[in-house]
């Protein structure tokens, strides 16, 4: 006797994970007709490497959102976290010291989104707006508006670095979801996580810590954004004031069409993942075939309003069309 329970989430994020792998196949094949630099060596590590600090950035969310919450201070923790080694290391502070310093700032803006949600009860949405703004204003006091290229050379070259051929920021991005994904899909905190996102009561009701859990969640996606912004500062060899100025809207964006709810409970680092490289895929293919790159954030724009609104606007035009029928004469012949 077959004691597998079916479930039917379980179901709908393996077929969300099969149709976006499929969108990306489709995707590549049509850039390698269009394009016949796009399946280079060079261009598919360029690909790989200027994705990696968003992939970071999205592995973060998605675990936010699972839990039920929501975090729009991702790309300024991000380069917060360059600032900050940057700035230490300039004033003369040892890197391996100021490197630890910048994670711990991220973990400080995880710490104060919890603390501002969990403690004092706010809305997610409107409590990491509001860090967003007062952690980039610190960014752009740290740095003065200037660029910031003064970090040991070492620490630069990680950005050309590659193992078996492959990027080592890559490899440290996938290092890093497949520690994420175990412990979601493998550990006790993992299960708790997802509870409380499907039902923060029932959660709180069957005995789960909900508020130490929610602190661990953003504590630790603040923790990943940091690295995140190291890997985008090895990357471009400097730390930009406007660095993931961007990043919020493209993440939520992948993550939500990686198949994550934006209501909790339920989301996959793969799929986020896998919607990131996707994104990543257009713009590359929008640069090697010459077209505007400003309609790239339109189109994330009207992606993100139909993955968030996807069942309202099925209800509306399947209502439309029964109006419709219903409106029709009846014929009596």
């Amino acid at each position: 006797m077959n004691n597998r329970v079916f479930n039917p989430r379980a179901t709908s994020q393996v077929r969300t994970l099969l149709i976006l792998a499929a969108v990306n196949i489709i995707i590549m094949v049509a850039l390698s007709f269009l394009s016949r630099t796009f399946l280079t060596y060079g261009n598919m590590t360029a690909v790989m490497m200027r994705m990696s600090e968003l992939a970071m950035l999205a592995i973060a969310e998605t675990i936010v959102i699972i839990s039920g919450g929501f975090d729009l201070s991702v790309g300024a923790t991000m380069a917060l976290s360059g600032a900050v080694a940057g700035t230490l290391y300039v004033a003369g502070i040892s890197f391996p010291v100021a490197f630890t310093i910048a994670l711990a700032a991220g973990v400080a803006v995880g710490a104060l989104n919890a603390f501002l949600v969990v403690a004092l009860r706010l809305q997610p949405f409107i409590v990491t707006v509001a860090t967003m703004s007062m952690v980039r204003s610190v960014v752009y006091a740290l740095l003065k508006g200037n660029v910031l290229t003064e970090f040991p050379e070492g620490f630069l070259n990680l950005g050309y670095v590659y193992l078996l051929k492959i990027p080592v920021i890559f490899l440290i991005v996938a290092a890093t979801a497949v520690l994420v994904i175990i412990l979601l899909r493998r550990t006790i905190v993992g299960r708790r996580i997802f509870a409380i996102g499907a039902n923060e009561r029932t959660a709180f009701i069957s005995g789960i810590h909900v508020k130490r859990i929610k602190f661990l969640v953003y504590c630790l996606a603040g923790l990943i954004c940091a690295l995140g912004g190291l890997l985008f500062t090895a990357r471009i060899r400097a730390i930009i004031p406007d660095a993931g100025l961007n990043a919020p809207l493209e993440v939520i964006t992948a993550v939500l069409i990686g198949g994550t709810l934006i209501t909790g409970g339920k989301g996959s680092v793969i799929g986020s993942l896998l919607g990131i490289l996707a994104m990543f895929l257009l713009v590359n293919g929008f640069n090697l075939l010459g077209l505007n790159p400003f309609w790239e954030v339109i189109i994330l724009g009207i992606i993100l309003i139909y993955v968030v609104g996807q069942e309202s606007i099925s209800r509306s035009f399947g209502a439309l069309i029964n109006r419709r029928k219903s409106d029709r004469p009846i014929s009596t012949s």
